[in-house]
């Protein structure tokens, strides 16, 4: 055994706990995650606390960046769309201007692989409290993208997003098909909640395209790499789109 493997790079909130579960089971043989953790005042899920890890950025990248991974990832959606619309890239930015490897935004992904599924009418999914998922629904108007409605678990912390099981996720989803009808997708936010393995599924019953923060990030992650992510049970983003993401 040698380091001679291909890297990713994950930068998360220090109490993130759903991202390094779900990578790992959705990429390839040949490549490892490395990962380094922001800085932040607590867990509460409040625009301040959020933001707060932002300045933590730049250094935590630094750190990463002596891994030497291909690309480091923001893995983050409320830190990423909390600065208010135009500013979702800026995290993908500052780690390229702080270590000269590609960066990837969470929020820039969702809109990339919303897009690239043709999703414009969306419902969308959340743990956040309803301040912030209306801060969220400005941020995928700002976008383009319809938003008649969302759904959100209300959780206060952290804590709470960890508390939730990817099944109660999916059923919260199934719940609302109605909604749904009327819409050309769904969107499950915040890189902190376990779903990925439910993304399948729930396409096969709403005929619908699902994303996830996570999905959508490590989508973009892998196409930017030149990975083929058809194959890697990530749904019909990673399915579909796997041939252009190997050829980007």
């Amino acid at each position: 055994m040698d380091n001679n493997i291909r890297r990713l790079g994950i930068i998360i909130p220090p109490g993130n706990v759903a991202v390094e579960r779900e990578f790992p089971l959705h990429i390839p043989p040949g490549i490892v995650v490395n990962t380094n953790r922001l800085g932040r005042p607590d867990s509460n899920q409040t625009p301040e606390s959020i933001l707060a890890m932002n300045d933590t950025l730049a250094q935590t990248a630094r750190d990463l960046a002596q891994a030497y991974p291909e690309v480091i990832a923001y893995v983050c959606t409320g830190g990423s769309f909390l600065e208010g619309p135009g500013n979702e890239a800026k995290p993908a930015k500052t780690i390229e201007q702080v270590t000269g490897i590609p960066g990837v935004s969470t929020s820039i992904a969702v809109v990339e692989a919303l897009r690239v599924l043709g999703v414009r009418k969306v419902l969308l999914v959340g743990p956040y409290p309803h301040p912030i998922m209306k801060t969220e629904v400005a941020f995928l108007r700002h976008y383009g993208f319809e938003v008649p409605t969302y759904e959100t678990f209300e959780c206060m912390t952290s804590e709470a997003n960890r508390k939730l099981t990817s099944e109660q996720i999916a059923q919260r989803v199934l719940d609302k098909r109605s909604l749904i009808e009327d819409c050309d997708g769904v969107f499950i936010s915040c890189t902190n909640i376990l779903v990925m393995d439910q993304i399948e599924r729930l396409e096969r019953e709403l005929s619908k395209p699902v994303v996830s923060s996570n999905q959508a990030t490590l989508w973009d992650v892998l196409r930017r790499m030149k990975v083929d992510s058809r194959g890697l049970r990530g749904g019909r983003l990673f399915e579909q789109h796997g041939v252009t993401a190997a050829a980007a």
